[in-house]
């Protein structure tokens, strides 16, 4: 039996790095056998072009349900592919959009990277009409993404600010990254600090903000989520992914009365090819994480099952687990919907 009546997966990436090249080429010039560490792909990620991944990805949404997806850019992928499945799929994908061109040019050392310009960039997309949202995660300078450059707090929440701004201006949501992956750190500046969204919540409280990862992006601590649990306690425009939550997460924000379900976004991150690791017995079971003894995971790791599994164990109504699946999504990023009164009702 499908989980729910509709089913909304609000954190996708269709597109795929094709690294392997990039990867021999580094190996070889520091052979270290056939082991391909996180590290290593984390440096040659800035130089990668990716491929469509969308026939696997449709393979899971068929196979458990999923009726659309939510496709962001992250390192390496384009607005333009996105854009591509959105038009080829109608009514099964709609899109994020990144300031993409912006960071491009500054990595390539063709301008100096700065928020004003990709705010611009990001308006463009807007203007359009063909995106939902801003996303993953805030626009950054690729010299402060990989540590060459410091950036203070207060410059970058200025920075945020902006971003906010165009997000206001067309009103539409917009993602704020939590945690890092086990294998690599990117320097995401507010990555580490979900409490920092306190104020630009405070500041734009029309404007829709999305933890993604919820402080749930790999590993076991949930130090990071119970920071985003008080931001979203406290802001009635604070949302939270949950995609990489195992259950007992779900219960911390459902039994939260300023949280519940009506603040609960499920999103898994598909296509980032982090693995489920299994510690059967122990208390999680089951959570994402990369593992750095075996290098880059080479399948496609099944996100939809291991998220879906974790949210059916969930012990509540029918109607707030629809609002977890797609009803909250579909609110707020406002999708169309072919009825009516299909959703509990929470503003």
């Amino acid at each position: 039996m499908k989980l729910g009546r509709f089913i909304i997966d609000g954190h996708v990436h269709s597109q795929r790095h094709a690294a392997g090249p990039h990867l021999k080429q580094k190996l070889a010039e520091n052979p270290r056998g056939n082991k391909l560490r996180y590290r290593d792909l984390c440096e040659v990620m800035p130089h990668m072009q990716a491929y469509d991944n969308s026939e696997r990805l449709l393979y899971d949404m068929n196979c458990y349900g999923v009726d659309i997806c939510i496709l962001m850019a992250w390192y390496g992928m384009t607005n333009e592919q996105n854009l591509a499945l959105v038009e080829k799929y109608p009514g099964r994908f709609v899109a994020l959009c990144a300031a993409k061109e912006t960071y491009d040019r500054a990595q390539r050392g063709e301008i100096e990277w700065t928020m004003e310009e990709a705010c611009k960039e990001l308006d463009r997309h807007l203007s359009t009409g063909k995106y939902v949202g801003l996303g993953e995660g805030m626009p950054a300078d690729p010299k402060v993404l990989y540590r060459k450059k410091q950036i203070t707090q207060t410059d970058r929440i200025d920075e945020l600010i902006q971003v906010m701004e165009v997000a206001r201006k067309h009103q539409v949501p917009v993602h704020y990254h939590t945690g890092f992956a086990m294998g690599y750190h990117l320097g995401i500046t507010e990555a580490l600090y979900p409490l920092w969204a306190h104020q630009i919540a405070s500041e734009y409280p029309d404007v829709p903000i999305i933890f993604d990862h919820g402080g749930m992006a790999c590993w076991w601590w949930e130090h990071l989520v119970d920071q985003c649990l008080h931001v979203a306690a406290s802001h009635d425009n604070v949302y939270l992914e949950t995609g990489l939550y195992w259950t007992e997460l779900y219960y911390k924000a459902l039994l939260d009365p300023n949280i519940g379900p009506e603040k609960l976004i499920w999103a898994t991150d598909w296509g980032a090819s982090i693995p489920i690791y299994s510690q059967p017995g122990r208390q999680p079971a089951t959570y994402a994480m990369q593992l750095i003894k075996e290098g880059v995971v080479n399948h496609q790791v099944d996100m939809m099952g291991w998220s879906l599994r974790q949210v059916s164990r969930l012990d509540i109504s029918q109607d707030d687990l629809n609002l977890i699946l797609a009803g909250n999504a579909i609110r707020i990023y406002k999708l169309k919907f072919p009825l009516t009164r299909m959703f509990k009702p929470v503003e």
